[in-house]
């Protein structure tokens, strides 16, 4: 029997029902070790932090990310800005950026995506550069990971537009970093049930981290940034190798630090909430930036938005490895057809992609930092979370959430070893405004001697009249 073409089985993955417990809208990329397969979850971390205006009620955020493949032409594009863009400032971010340096926000910046696949939308914007091993026929795929010669998933596309995708004339701002370009590595094919295809495994992982070591480097079409919008359960030697490799070479891993799944599953290490509990070690390779195990690993979080998403069902992973935070609710992104579309939930998957979009503005706008000087300016800026230095991170925010117009404003000067002054504690961008000297007061003497006058004057009418009655009757 002759299988269906690449469109028709992304076609069939859409009708097809999700495996229990799987969640489309909002949906991350995570391997739970309980089932050895992909699974979606959703995270929520209720915060209730306000971080900007919410857009408003009567845009459209188009067609949902998941529900479009490269055949569709009846999706409907996003006209609602991205959300989290907007309560970033990301605007106001890139002309600082460029401004900084004179660059355009991203440029000469690589971001190695290792993801599903990105498929090349970007037209009239940045191209996604393709890996091609010499045993690959097509872009960044990995053969040995994922099968296909097209693009499945809506995953890595949209991720990567996250970080570097053009601005659309109806909805806005796409991308963080659009100058930036993407380096394509495909280690799967799809979160769906399909035996044809592959899922996510952390053969895969490891594979993607081997292949993007020769990537990396300071050259503009080199790789400075590896975005990992996925996890895997386990740490291993080979893992543990893999990440190593890329961030001695000099580049910033920046991982999803996962996400509490909606539905019971007993065999899930991130299933009901614990009281103390800490999923640092659950979630992987985020798990390599708890205690600066690795210094160049950024474990991303993602917050909540307490006027959109019911604070009342908190799904978020607790964890010590988390870094950073950035809002995601409401995320635009490109579809593998090319149209804009909505993430609606919160997602770590979507944070890490924009964490690395931020990263991506601030090496273009200071290039001769090190790599652990741009951490220290992403995460000493950070607000609402345990202060970059000695104290323990918060397992909720990390070090706070990201505030990326500070982190290019804020005079930070971090040595080469990403260690700030005054044992590492925040510098204020703008000095606080000195006290008010008050003015002399020429009558400042006239008054005392008035209120004096006043006393004695007022304690002889006091006694004054004490005497009278005395002396009243004396006189008779």
């Amino acid at each position: 029997m002759d299988h269906p073409a690449p469109a028709r089985r992304a076609a069939d993955h859409r009708r097809r029902a999700l495996p229990a417990g799987l969640r489309r809208p909002g949906a991350d990329v995570v391997l739970l070790r309980s089932t050895a397969a992909l699974v979606v979850v959703t995270p929520v971390v209720a915060l209730g932090v306000a971080l900007g205006p919410a857009a408003p009620a009567s845009a459209d955020p188009g067609s949902d990310c998941r529900e479009i493949n490269t055949a569709d032409t009846t999706s409907t594009a996003a006209t609602d800005p991205s959300l989290p863009l907007e309560r970033l400032r990301i605007a106001e971010a890139q002309e600082l950026a460029t401004s900084i340096s004179g660059r355009a926000p991203g440029e000469g910046v690589g971001v190695a995506v290792i993801d599903s696949g990105v498929a090349d939308v970007q037209r009239d914007g940045t191209p996604v550069i393709p890996r091609v091993p010499p045993t690959a026929p097509r872009t960044g795929r990995l053969p040995d990971h994922a099968r296909t010669d097209a693009v499945e998933s809506y995953h890595g596309t949209a991720m990567a537009s996250v970080i570097n995708g053009r601005e659309d004339a109806e909805s806005g701002l796409v991308g963080i970093a659009p100058a930036a370009r993407v380096h394509d590595l495909q280690v799967y094919d799809t979160d769906g049930d399909d035996d044809d295809l592959k899922s996510l495994t952390l053969e895969g992982v490891v594979a993607g981290l081997e292949d993007v070591v020769g990537l990396v480097g300071p050259g503009p079409d080199q790789v400075q940034i590896v975005n990992l919008s996925l996890s895997v359960p386990e740490d291993t030697e080979a893992l543990d190798r893999a990440v190593r490799a890329v961030t001695d070479r000099g580049a910033i891993v920046v991982a999803s630090s996962g996400n509490r799944p909606t539905d019971d599953d007993p065999g899930n290490p991130l299933g009901a909430y614990e009281p103390g509990e800490d999923n640092a070690d659950d979630v992987w390779p985020a798990g390599y930036a708890k205690g600066d195990r690795n210094p160049l690993v950024v474990a991303v979080g993602t917050t909540t938005d307490a006027e959109l998403e019911d604070p009342s069902d908190p799904r978020g992973v607790l964890s010590s490895a988390i870094d950073v935070v950035v809002p995601t609710y409401g995320a635009v992104a490109y579809a593998v057809n090319g149209n804009t579309c909505s993430l609606s939930g919160s997602s770590t998957s979507v944070a890490a992609a924009e964490v690395s979009g931020v990263l991506a503005l601030l090496m273009s706008a200071y290039p001769d930092d090190t790599p652990e000087q741009t951490i220290a300016r992403l995460e000493s800026t950070a607000t609402g979370g345990s202060p970059r230095g000695d104290a323990p991170p918060d397992k909720v925010l990390g070090r706070g959430i990201v505030q990326p117009v500070n982190a290019l404003t804020s005079p930070i000067s971090p040595g080469r070893d990403g260690a700030l002054p005054a044992s590492g504690t925040r510098e204020q961008a703008v000095p606080p405004a000195p006290l008010p000297v008050p003015r002399p007061d020429v009558l400042a003497g006239t008054r005392r001697d008035a209120v004096w006058w006043g006393l004695v004057g007022g304690g002889t009418l006091v006694v004054a009249m004490l005497l009278r009655p005395v002396l009243s009757r004396r006189r008779r």
